[in-house]
């Protein structure tokens, strides 16, 4: 409808009627309206500035992210691990790298003297300029100093050599710290792509390159960038994939990053599963020309619609037989049962996940030290899936305010678990006010929509009274 509207408005003929339309869907507006509230405004004007305040008022109420759960031990004070929601650095100023600053710009100013504004010997100073000016924390200074860097690599080396990758890297680190998500998205693609170009898609260089961008659409997807998240979340899986497939191919099965993309690709499943809406946008054409074309880029074949469930399930099994093969420490294996279990309790799988967590507790309970390690994997309820540490978006709407705006708020809460992982009997912990009444109970909503895995006794899910949260959520 958006790609309707702004091809009505390029026409230089359409345009002209542009202003009698406002007219007349302002009149319209105007006839819908309630009788009752356009006398009571036409009898008692209401002040501006009480209306800019009552719609803050409101922007305020609203509840834009809710952390993840942290259950803690009545009696002791609990310290949440800490959370961002952005990228953004703090400044760092320093004397020694003010001098070295400075030093760049003496340089610069020498070489441009002597071989005038594109002299190559500009890169590596400019390079050098901007990073000092990241650790300052002056990111406008810094994307300035890269980005006319990476214009003199391109004059003098070529549009998409390899030689930019380290200066594209430097502009997508100032650029998260900005907050300007449409330049670091352009930036993480032109990275895959100049890699891509250069190596191909088999090349194990190509590795990091695809868990990079793959990490930054799933970021992406939590912040709520973008107007196809959908597709997003099926990148993310290609890519991950490949890397995956990538690692076993040029290093083994147990080769450390093989698992953490295995996790990774659970994690995009869950996704996929919670967002069956969004995943309704990939039947378009244009999205699926995007991914065959990202898929035949990757020599990934044929592809169907993301997969949820089955993909997270199948990337679970294959990490507990990466560890099955590695006979080490019996903890990872348990923990990979214990992960496949929570997998198979958010799919209400119930039977299945009651299996994988009796083999996590017996794999653990003959140990010298089985009761501790039994104690931190099943001695308290866990919001699930573990492996999602991100804070959760629940408003997307366009209006959103920036991280940088919002406020952030805690909520102290006692619940309880039941032997299927759902929560009940929620009580606020803290006194009720009329200012965080509404944010109170949109915080309360969203904790009975988290699973837990239960606590295990003698290898038995068992529900669970009196579990402690503090949540932290941003309005």
């Amino acid at each position: 409808m958006l790609t309707q509207f702004y091809s009505f408005l390029r026409d230089p003929i359409h345009i002209c009627w542009l202003p009698l339309a406002l007219l007349l869907c302002q009149a319209a507006l105007a006839q819908q309206s309630d009788p009752m509230q356009i006398a009571a405004e036409d009898a008692e004007p209401v002040p501006e500035v009480e209306e800019e305040a009552s719609a803050d008022q409101m922007a305020r109420n609203r509840v834009i992210y809710v952390d993840i759960p942290f259950v803690y031990t009545p009696g002791v004070d609990p310290v949440l691990p800490p959370a961002q929601l952005t990228n953004q650095s703090e400044p760092n100023p320093n004397e020694d790298r003010a001098r070295s600053i400075q030093r760049y710009q003496n340089i610069m100013e020498e070489i441009e003297a002597g071989g005038g504004v594109w002299d190559p010997g500009l890169i590596e100073q400019l390079s050098a300029h901007g990073s000092l000016m990241q650790q300052q924390g002056d990111h406008d200074s810094a994307v300035l100093s890269l980005d006319r860097a990476m214009h003199i690599s391109r004059i003098n080396q070529g549009l998409h050599t390899t030689e930019q990758i380290p200066i594209v890297m430097q502009l997508i680190e100032s650029y998260l710290a900005l907050q300007d998500w449409s330049n670091a998205d352009l930036y993480y693609n032109y990275l895959f792509y100049v890699q891509h170009r250069a190596y191909g898609a088999e090349d194990p260089r190509m590795i990091p390159v695809m868990a990079q961008l793959a990490h930054w659409h799933l970021q992406a997807f939590n912040m709520g960038f973008g107007e196809t998240l959908g597709l997003r979340l099926s990148s993310a899986q290609i890519l991950l994939e490949t890397a995956a497939r990538l690692v076993q191919l040029h290093f083994g099965r147990q080769d450390e990053r093989f698992v953490s993309y295995l996790q990774s690709i659970a994690d995009s499943a869950y996704l996929v599963a919670r967002n069956p809406d969004l995943m309704a946008e990939l039947t378009r054409a244009d999205f699926l020309i995007t991914q065959d074309l990202l898929a035949a880029r990757l020599n990934q074949g044929v592809l169907g619609s993301p997969v949820g469930f089955e993909a997270g399930e199948s990337a679970l099994l294959e990490v507990i037989s990466v560890f099955e093969e590695a006979a080490n420490e019996p903890w990872p294996l348990a923990e990979a049962h214990a992960n496949l279990g929570d997998w198979y309790l958010m799919f209400q799988k119930r039977r299945a996940a009651e299996e994988h967590y009796k083999q996590a507790w017996n794999l653990l309970a003959d140990q010298d030290n089985g009761e501790a390690l039994l104690q931190c994997l099943f001695g308290q309820v866990i919001a699930i899936p573990t492996f999602i540490t991100e804070p959760r978006l629940l408003f997307r709407g366009s209006e959103r305010p920036s991280a940088a705006e919002l406020m952030v708020g805690f909520l102290d809460l006692s619940f309880t678990v039941t032997r299927n992982g759902e929560v009940r009997q929620v009580q606020f912990l803290g006194a009720e006010t009329v200012q965080n009444d509404p944010l109170r109970a949109r915080v309360v909503r969203e904790l009975r929509r988290f699973l837990f895995r239960p606590r295990v006794v003698d290898g038995l899910t068992v529900a669970s009274e009196d579990n402690y949260t503090r949540i932290r959520y941003w309005y």
